[in-house]
């Protein structure tokens, strides 16, 4: 009789016992970017801290290619045993919509986490453009339908994606010109190659200090603490208007419940404290987090649905 109890009893608590070890070795957080790009910076600024809280070692795996499908794939095929992660970005969203065949599904193989930071997409345009605001940008587009370039770093990527869906919302036309990376295209921007971009903060920081270029809208629901002076998209009259670079961290479908809900915890308090919050906004970075994991999986199919409306509307294939 007692041997069943205590059998009984020690099932009952073990499930327990066991989320309460968690975790019991390092946890593998995956970048789907080579070393040095934001999601790079991001996934060692909150990893660091991460580590610390959960006093095992955040191991940093970048596995770059196919414009982070390969990484992101092998975080799909992952044990889901709460040690590995991935640390994902806005291409996760649009991936669904710009490929024809893709090894993984965002939202069926993959459990949401939380929001980390942001970057601020920013409309900025090259000084003789005769346009200071979005309301003269706009009518000043529709007087010269394709006589705009708008440039972005490459074809499919969120900024690329932020201006169709400017021309979209504002039944525009603006001839894009893809460069490889928003590096170049800023500069060619500030030499006056291309009239305007969608930008995110990193290149555009330095251009607007030298007053190379112009700013006139960012595109976030809310200003932008960067950008504080700059009005969203929707104060400067484009309504409906949202378009962030996001960086966010899930796990592969199955992952227990405990494990979610714990990092999430240790997410939400890393990204509150001072020096990640310092951090990231010196990488042109803003801090974020979600209130709960579900909230982040319906940003995350928010944004999936979003996009696929944007893509399909300009024909977008990679």
């Amino acid at each position: 009789m007692w041997p069943t109890c205590l059998a009984l009893l020690a099932c009952a608590f073990a499930p327990h016992a066991s989320a309460a070890a968690y975790p019991e070795k390092p946890i593998r957080m995956i970048v789907p970017w080579a070393p040095g790009g934001g999601s790079d910076v991001t996934g060692r600024i909150i990893g660091a801290k991460l580590g610390e809280a959960l006093g095992q070692q955040i191991l940093i795996d970048n596995r770059a290619g196919a414009a982070g499908n390969i990484g992101t794939a092998t975080a799909a095929r992952a044990e889901a045993d709460g040690y590995t992660v991935l640390l994902a970005d806005t291409g996760f969203s649009t991936g669904i919509s710009l490929y024809s065949k893709l090894s993984y599904h965002p939202l069926k193989d993959f459990v949401p986490i939380s929001l980390v930071a942001t970057t601020p997409i920013v409309c900025v345009v090259h000084p003789s453009v005769p346009a200071r605001s979005m309301k003269e940008l706009i009518a000043l587009a529709k007087r010269k339908p394709g006589g705009l370039l708008g440039g972005s770093g490459g074809t499919g990527g969120s900024v690329h994606l932020a201006l169709e869906l400017f021309q979209l919302q504002t039944g525009t036309k603006i001839t894009h010109v893809p460069y490889k990376g928003s590096g170049p295209a800023a500069v060619d921007l500030a030499s006056g190659q291309i009239d305007l971009m969608f930008s995110t903060a990193p290149p555009i920081i330095p251009l607007l200090q030298a007053k190379r270029v112009r700013a006139l809208a960012v595109a976030s629901a809310e200003r932008s603490a960067l950008f504080p002076n700059l009005p969203t998209m929707k104060e400067a009259g484009v309504a409906n208007f949202l378009a962030t670079n996001w960086y966010g961290i899930l796990a592969p479908t199955g992952t227990p419940k405990s494990v979610i809900d714990r990092l999430h915890l240790e997410i939400v308090k890393a990204t509150s404290l001072a020096d990640v919050r310092h951090r990231l906004a010196s990488a042109g970075l803003e801090p974020a987090s979600s209130p709960t994991p579900q909230a982040f999986g319906k940003f995350v199919s928010g944004d999936v649905s979003r996009w696929a409306r944007v893509i399909k509307h300009a024909n977008i294939k990679l």
